[in-house]
């Protein structure tokens, strides 16, 4: 099989200039995927960097409406970056980093170094490196996830009068949760940075998989029995899936 090869190009559309990461694959059509960061488009070998850009050009208006969603949508995991936080002891304007929907004003103070600690006036990171500054606070979210998420998807299968046969955190870049045929969950730790609610929604949609592993009209039955309205609420989740790509 003949590897894949990967450009940057640069074309104009809309009166705008958009970079796009072509690849090069076996196939016999264009596809086009527009992420969080990127516009990446996969097209055959034999087609002509034109044929290409005419298929770009023919579907400008729904690359521009896909931008635009991502812009809308996209969640700042911290604010500003973080090597723009003060010196030890001090808390940059606007240094944020967001916790269960909302932002918690970060911090640098003095302790033990690469740790984070929770207190009533936000986040407080006990190093002044901006690379351990990063390391503690994923750090911290993950404890998070681990003392929150994990016991929270035991409460809301024991609501279902079902029990896992495991409960774990992933890193997955795709998915919130799953569920498999051993009945084991995997919830994805950045549930930690949503809304409580919209978090319990994916653990919810997860534990109704213990009964049903589709999304048949049972299984939404079931959902719907022992944690309404999950399914109404799926739009507002959409707009937090830019998160799954950080």
């Amino acid at each position: 099989m003949t590897a894949s090869t990967v450009s940057v190009r640069t074309i104009a559309l809309q009166n705008t200039l958009l970079s796009y990461q072509l690849i090069r694959v076996s196939r016999r059509s264009v596809t086009i995927r527009v992420e969080a960061d990127a516009v990446v488009v996969r097209a055959p070998r034999w087609l002509t960097i034109g044929e290409i850009e005419t298929v770009l050009r023919e579907r400008a208006d729904w690359i521009a409406r896909a931008i635009a969603w991502w812009r809308r949508h996209a969640r700042p995991l911290v604010r500003p970056a973080w090597q723009q936080l003060g010196t030890e002891g001090k808390t940059a304007e606007g240094a944020e980093v967001l916790y269960r929907g909302a932002m918690l004003p970060l911090s640098v103070g003095h302790g033990r170094k690469n740790e984070a600690q929770r207190d009533l006036l936000g986040l407080t990171v006990f190093s002044s490196e901006p690379e351990a500054i990063e390391q503690s606070v994923r750090q911290w979210w993950w404890r998070e996830a681990e003392n929150v998420l994990m016991p929270r998807a035991m409460a809301i299968a024991a609501q279902a009068w079902r029990k896992p046969a495991g409960v774990r955190l992933s890193r997955a870049r795709g998915q919130w949760g799953s569920c498999n045929a051993r009945s084991e969950i995997l919830l994805n730790w950045r549930l930690i940075l949503l809304p409580p609610e919209l978090a319990d929604d994916v653990i919810a949609h997860e534990v109704a998989h213990l009964y049903e592993l589709n999304h048949s009209s049972r299984f939404w039955t079931v959902l719907e029995a022992f944690h309404p309205g999950a399914r109404q609420r799926r739009k507002a989740l959409a707009e937090w899936t830019g998160l799954l790509r950080e």
